[in-house]
């Protein structure tokens, strides 16, 4: 498989949370802290696309519920 990078050397296939640069920038992207962001990876793994999910879903869950 071929690596995509977007500008800048941030590689699109894996989340590298031991790179600050890299670390930072996709905390950015994700709208979530460093460190929470090391949590979702720990917990999925570094995939771009199960993190998103994952970060969704938990703030998904974490609005406020509609009345009925």
């Amino acid at each position: 498989m071929q690596q995509q990078n977007i500008p800048g050397g941030i590689d699109e296939i894996r989340i590298n949370v031991g790179d600050m640069f890299e670390l930072k920038f996709w905390a950015k992207r994700f709208d979530v802290t460093p460190t929470e962001l090391k949590s979702v990876v720990k917990s999925v793994g570094d995939v771009p696309s199960a993190v998103r999910s994952q970060i969704e879903m938990f703030k998904k869950n974490l609005s406020p519920q509609r009345a009925v």
